[in-house]
């Protein structure tokens, strides 16, 4: 199906419901979870940057980085359970709505993507430069 075709029309039969409204509960859940501990992680950083001053600088732009992070996550999974509630409560329309909902959910995947490639690139250049240094 490309982008601009109109998707075809399908409603999820009740039982198919409780299955998307079970994954919507434990989704709704991690999104609360993410924002949450984007905002404590925040606070930290702002604690950490009032109580160290300049000190604290570098700790605290990790802090904000992660906060982003946990925070987009949040949002962007409440989004998609915005979406898959709307594929369960209303007619007519559910594959627009699930198309809708794997959208954001792919920006989440995309995002976790990301990170865990910076992540592995920052350990490899920690193991090289410690190797570096225990040379000389």
């Amino acid at each position: 199906m490309t982008p601009t075709s109109t998707p075809r029309s399908y409603e999820f039969s009740a039982a198919e419901n409780v299955i998307i409204r079970q994954l919507v509960d434990a989704m709704r859940f991690v999104a609360a979870a993410s924002l949450a501990v984007g905002a404590f992680v925040l606070i930290l950083g702002i604690a950490g940057l009032v109580s160290h001053g300049r000190a604290g600088l570098g700790p605290a732009l990790g802090d904000f980085a992660e906060s982003v992070v946990f925070v987009l996550i949040g949002l962007w999974l409440q989004r998609a359970v915005d979406a898959f509630n709307r594929v369960v409560d209303t007619s007519g329309d559910d594959i627009t709505h699930l198309l809708n909902a794997l959208r954001e959910l792919t920006r989440v995947f995309s995002l976790q993507r990301t990170v865990l490639v910076l992540a592995a690139i920052v350990i490899v250049m920690a193991i090289g430069i410690h190797g570096v240094l225990s040379l000389g």
